[in-house]
């Protein structure tokens, strides 16, 4: 009995419609012998439209709270799905986080799973009947209703795959997987059927929107067989595989990230046990940091500023805060060794008006520019050409 996970993210099952198409689809592909487990994330804007509620309650909600109210979107979805494929004909069974056996600490809104005790899902499994799992969502060691983040659909789906040791898990997107910039930006992009679990965590951790950083972890160091494919065709997708593809080119991709917002406190002044464990507990996803003489520097989205926010003001630290910063980062093997092509982009970038480089932060396989820029859609677009296409700057 073969299990498959498919993880239906929030535009593909945004409305009735969207949610009757998939039980369709299901109702197509299926296989007699197939056992199905489908994760699946809150309707369109609904988890925004929730947070947005308490907001209008209170400006500082209880964190428990918020999780008791935002999980509610995902048991939306869950139950739809499960009616809609019943309707076509096929056994179904939708479970919350907790019912399904996830199982996290106690961080509320940015639990990490430590367990999964899938004795429900296996029971329904072995019934014939597909099982549909909310995801984002789980029970605390305390038995508490808990939350995983950004992007904790994905990480559901992962860890289900990986404890239910699944033959394979799908996510389903609204592009056909994953591609050498955003198709949504640039139109040439490059179709990747494959692409190294390191690569993709590159472009996870920097703003690729195609899967979750956390869940390309989990399938990194599970080797959790995973293709990201559109909702909305059966082409067939981008594969995650255990090796960097063609390790012959310089870059695979780029991709760029908006609200970045940069952090510099005083070293001398500053706990750094204390203050990097709160950074923690408070689920605070860093996208880099840096240390230069007793100066430390924290990149964070901006969704996370007033988390970081308040933990300096509780610890008494004063800072410098720089706002509405951009990304512009390149993946693939080696870029740390490509001077020239740096240069390059260097040269490029000093010639857009109105662009700052602030930083240049390189790592093995990643080069990310942090940017002061109006004009990022357009650099994107055309470093993308001249990267791809003409070859002229893609040299060592």
């Amino acid at each position: 009995m073969g299990i498959i996970v498919k993880k239906f993210g929030g535009t593909s099952v945004a409305n009735i419609q969207k949610i009757k198409d998939i039980a369709a689809r299901i109702s197509q592909e299926k296989k007699p012998d197939d056992s199905i487990v489908i994760v699946v994330s809150a309707m369109g804007n609904t988890t925004n439209e929730l947070f947005d509620l308490a907001t209008q309650i209170s400006q500082k909600p209880s964190r428990r709270e918020l999780d008791m109210l935002v999980t509610a979107g995902e048991r939306i979805s869950m139950s739809l799905l499960s009616l809609a494929l019943q309707e076509n004909g096929l056994s179904a069974i939708s479970f919350t986080g907790s019912q399904s056996g996830i199982i996290t600490d106690i961080h509320h809104g940015s639990a990490k799973i430590i367990n999964v005790k899938a004795f429900r899902i296996f029971e329904e499994l072995n019934n014939g009947k597909i099982v549909i799992v909310a995801g984002y969502q789980g029970i605390s060691t305390k038995k508490e209703v808990t939350t995983l983040g950004r992007g904790g659909s994905d990480t559901s789906a992962v860890a289900l795959a990986c404890y239910l040791k699944a033959d394979k898990c799908e996510i389903f997107t609204d592009v056909n997987g994953v591609f050498s910039a955003d198709p949504r930006k640039v139109s040439e992009a490059k179709f990747l059927s494959e692409i190294s679990y390191q690569e993709m965590l590159a472009l996870a951790y920097n703003g690729a929107n195609v899967i979750h950083s956390r869940a390309v972890e989990f399938a990194f160091k599970y080797k959790i067989d995973v293709e990201i494919k559109s909702s909305f065709n059966k082409i067939k997708g981008t594969k995650l595989v255990d090796k960097i593809i063609n390790e012959e080119n310089s870059i695979t991709a780029i991709t760029t990230q908006k609200d970045i917002v940069l952090f510099s406190l005083n070293l001398s002044i500053l706990n750094s046990k204390e203050f990097f464990q709160s950074i923690s507990n408070d689920g605070v996803e860093l996208i880099n940091f840096k240390f230069s003489g007793d100066n430390l520097t924290l990149f964070v989205h901006s969704d996370y500023f007033n988390h970081v926010k308040q933990i300096l003001i509780k610890q008494n630290y004063s800072y410098k805060v720089t706002k509405d910063l951009k990304t512009l980062t390149f993946v693939g093997p080696g870029l740390s060794k490509y001077s020239l092509f740096v240069a390059d982009v260097i040269d490029y970038l000093n010639t857009k008006n109105k662009c700052k480089i602030v930083d240049l932060i390189v790592q093995e396989i990643s080069l990310t520019f942090v940017l002061e820029t109006e004009l990022l859609d357009d650099i994107l677009s055309d470093i993308h050409a001249w990267t791809f296409y003409t070859g002229e700057k893609n040299d060592k």
